[in-house]
This record gives structure tokens, C-alpha cells and sequence, in this order.
């Protein structure tokens, strides 16, 4: 059964859409006119987001998903009447020591953030028409950092991957960009001690954590059907981190 999409508007899929970078972008892509599926294994916050921002008038709906499940991306896209842009936000996060560090720690990570953002890009892939977009989040991680090797591994796997694909696809018309977000206000980074979120502010030469909207405005731009001739690009968005001031 297809969903019945309002106006005929451009479609947007946004994973971990429950909160944070996930629920500021699909706030944004909504106001930027798409149709937004918001996807995120917590099921009860997911849907609850999607009704709030119906409330408002956007076309929106919010699903329960586990992107390692393959069988369940595919049915999800395929009751879609068309896909014009996917956002593969959904992500875990691990912060230890390096001797802390088990095989199940990279195991989980790369399941997750690697494998999952593969599955719905792949499916994804079939269904996009030339002008669709892919839009990675990444991590200014990828980098390099200390005390969470797992979650920098596997981001500098989805770096990789969106490189790769953008050579894949650029002759179907499909373009794939990333963006490597710094220190974002999110619970993410709220979970870390506090000790610990000072240490990583100190780091910025702007001095302050960035915003769950300021990725979604980065995303606005490479899903925009505007936006063409860009693919396999990297935008860090780091509050100037990546200047080279520091790569700790």
C-alpha cells in the first residue's frame, strides 16, 4: 500500500529522526517543501515528533525502523510513490579508552554505522531517479581523535563509503555528499562527562558547541533539487576545528 503524499511534494527519507541532528533536519527538509518519512528505532518518540510537526501543517509521518534490517528498509521504500532524497543519520556512539576497546565494540559500531547506512543507500539506490540525493552524517571524527576508536573507525567508514558511492552512482544522475559534523548540542554529546566536554570544547577555536540546526541547514543544501554537479563531497561542520589547530 502506497502512502498518499500530499500535493505530490518531493520525498525525503531521514533516519534517527527521533531527536537531535535527525529531528532538526527533518524539521528542515518540511520547511524546505518535502514530504518527510521519519524513521527511528524508538518508536513511541519517533511518531510522537511526526505528529507534533503534522499539527503544524508539514506532510510527515513517523515510522519504526532498524536500518540493519534489510527486508524492513525495502518495504518501507517500496510502498513510497517516489524517493527523491535520503538522509542516513541513524548512528550509535562509544567513548573509551583505547584498551577498553572490545571486538564487540567495533562489531556493534560498524553494524550500525556503517553497514546500516549502507542497507538504505543500497535500497535507496534502486528506487532514486536522476537529481536524487544521498546525504551521509558522518563525524569530524573521522579525522582522528582520542578515547572513542570504534565510533572514529566507523566513521571514517561512511566518509569512505559516500566517496564510493558518489563514483557509483554519478552516472545514474544520483549525487551522494557527506557532512562531518564537530561538537552538535545533542544527547550524544550531553552523555559524556562533563570533565570531558570541556576537554573537547577547548578545542574549538570558536568556543562553543554547535546546533542540531546547523547540520540540518548543511543537509538542506546537498538534498535542495536545486543543488546538482556536487557529489562525493565532505562538509565538516566543526566550528573551525578542522582548520588544523588541533587534530586531538
Amino acid at each position: 500500500m502506497q502512502t498518499d503524499i500530499q500535493n505530490d511534494l518531493p520525498v525525503a527519507i531521514v533516519t534517527g529522526a527521533a531527536r537531535g541532528i535527525g529531528l532538526a533536519t527533518a524539521r528542515r527538509l518540511l520547511e524546505d517543501g518535502f514530504h518527510v518519512v521519519m524513521t527511528d528505532k524508538l518508536a513511541e518518540k519517533v511518531c510522537k515528533e511526526a505528529e507534533i510537526l503534522s499539527a503544524e501543517g508539514y506532510s510527515v509521518e513517523g515510522l519504526a525502523l532498524d536500518i540493519t534490517e534489510r527486508t524492513a528498509v525495502a518495504a518501507l521504500m517500496e510502498r513510497l510513490p517516489r524517493i527523491d532524497a535520503v538522509v542516513n543519520n541513524a548512528a550509535i556512539f562509544w567513548d573509551g579508552e583505547f584498551d577498553e576497546v572490545t571486538e564487540s565494540d567495533f562489531t556493534d559500531m560498524f553494524e550500525v554505522n556503517v553497514v546500516g547506512s549502507f542497507v538504505v543507500a543500497q535500497e535507496a539506490a534502486k528506487r532514486l531517479k536522476r537529481g536524487g540525493k544521498i546525504v551521509n552524517i558522518a563525524s569530524r571524527a573521522f579525522l582522528a581523535g582520542r578515547a572513542h576508536s570504534p565510533y572514529i573507525a566507523s566513521k571514517a567508514g561512511v566518509v569512505g563509503l559516500t566517496r564510493a558511492m558518489a563514483a557509483e552512482l554519478a552516472p545514474d544522475g544520483i549525487l551522494v555528499n557527506c557532512i562531518a559534523p564537530g561538537l552538535i548540542e545533542t544527547e550524544m554529546f550531553r552523555s559524556l562527562p562533563v570533565e570531558r566536554q570541556e576537554e573537547l570544547m577547548d578545542l574549538l577555536p570558536t568556543k562553543s558547541v554547535g546546533q542540531p540546526e546547523d547540520i540540518a541547514n548543511a543537509v538542506s543544501f546537498f538534498a535542495a533539487p536545486r543543488t546538482q554537479n556536487v557529489t562525493g563531497q565532505v562538509m565538516l561542520c566543526d566550528g573551525g576545528r578542522s582548520v588544523g589547530i588541533s587534530t586531538y
